[in-house]
């Protein structure tokens, strides 16, 4: 009796990654955004107000609600196809709740920050600003919820499918909030101990999650502690997590003993942001490395056109111009008022 052998040869082809660059400084800035009319809202309906202070974290969420949106559109392979979200509706999906909760952001937002100048240069109101103050944290909620929700439904990336991600992104968001607000306050000698604290306890619940993320007898879990054991890019990413999270935690604590030192403030906002940052980089971009569908890793390198780190400074370098150029420019209607 003779026996053949077959042998047959699985050819793998690597697979291109389909969110590029864009989407991570997309979830960055929209995170921060969100985050901070969140804040701003609080501070609206507090008795005691603090012009001021809500001024400054509207600045901030405006120049990154506007940075945010131009990020996604270059992301977005199809760019003139985005009425279809709008002429043809599907509620089933999380895409459409995204085409509707991004435009009312960016427009309550902004009303809102308008009318807060208003204010500030007639000293006149109107009940109707609190409304968009309410309309504008609504907004952000639901922006929270979909830009957690579109990326945590998808089974075919196991690391994705977790309630815990969009718990992640928001609290790197929030802890990057409090960081930001902490630089950019200068006479305060009681307000950045107090943001501190607030730094403080989301870093530690942000930490929480991730363990108990990592560490949870779920599919999800089960994907990343496979992943940092096969992968050791992702046992690099992960001690870079851990280092930017404990120098975090450190500069909060220097910043409670030291708030009027302005180099330590700044330090600890690009520390803060480049954990939120690493973070979306590695879960976002990293991810999809892994294999779906063949036996191999995807492989990925950053290029240095406008879809590697062009889109990443150039991103940066547009939020960075927002802010001078709002900032100064109402200074300046401020010293026209001013002098007549």
């Amino acid at each position: 009796m003779t026996h053949s052998l077959i042998i047959e040869e699985v050819l793998a082809h690597p697979q291109e990654i389909s969110w590029l660059p864009w989407a991570v400084q997309y979830f960055f800035f929209i995170g921060i955004a969100a985050c901070a009319a969140l804040f701003a809202c609080v501070l609206h309906w507090r008795k005691k107000a603090q012009p001021q202070l809500e001024n400054l974290t509207l600045l901030i969420a405006l120049t990154c609600a506007i940075t945010a949106p131009l990020a996604l559109t270059a992301d977005l392979h199809q760019t003139a196809r985005v009425w279809h979200f709008y002429a043809y509706p599907t509620p089933w999906s999380w895409m459409p709740w995204g085409a509707l909760f991004l435009p009312l952001f960016t427009g309550f937002l902004g009303l809102w920050f308008l009318a807060q100048q208003f204010k500030r240069f007639t000293h006149k109101s109107y009940s109707v600003t609190r409304w968009l103050a309410v309309g504008s944290a609504l907004s952000a909620i639901g922006l929270l919820v979909y830009t957690g929700r579109e990326v945590s439904v998808v089974q075919a990336r196991p690391i994705w499918f977790s309630y815990a991600f969009p718990l992640a992104m928001f609290l790197s968001a929030l802890q990057t909030f409090f960081a930001l607000l902490i630089a950019s306050i200068n006479r305060d000698s009681t307000l950045p101990r107090k943001l501190a604290w607030g730094q403080i306890v989301t870093l530690i619940a942000l930490a929480i999650v991730m363990a108990w993320w990592v560490s949870g007898d779920t599919l999800s879990g089960s994907a990343i502690r496979q992943w940092l054991d096969v992968a050791a890019s992702a046992r690099h990413y992960a001690i870079g997590w851990v280092v930017l999270w404990a120098v975090s935690l450190a500069l909060c604590g220097w910043v409670l003993r030291h708030p009027s030192s302005l180099p330590l403030r700044i330090t600890l906002a690009f520390s803060a942001m480049a954990l939120c940052w690493l973070m979306r980089w590695t879960i976002l971009i990293q991810v999809q490395t892994i294999p779906k569908f063949n036996a191999q890793f995807n492989p990925y390198s950053l290029p240095g056109g406008t879809d590697g780190w062009l889109a990443i400074v150039g991103t940066f370098g547009l939020w960075v111009a927002l802010l001078i150029i709002v900032h100064e420019g109402l200074n300046a209607i401020a010293r026209r008022m001013q002098h007549g």
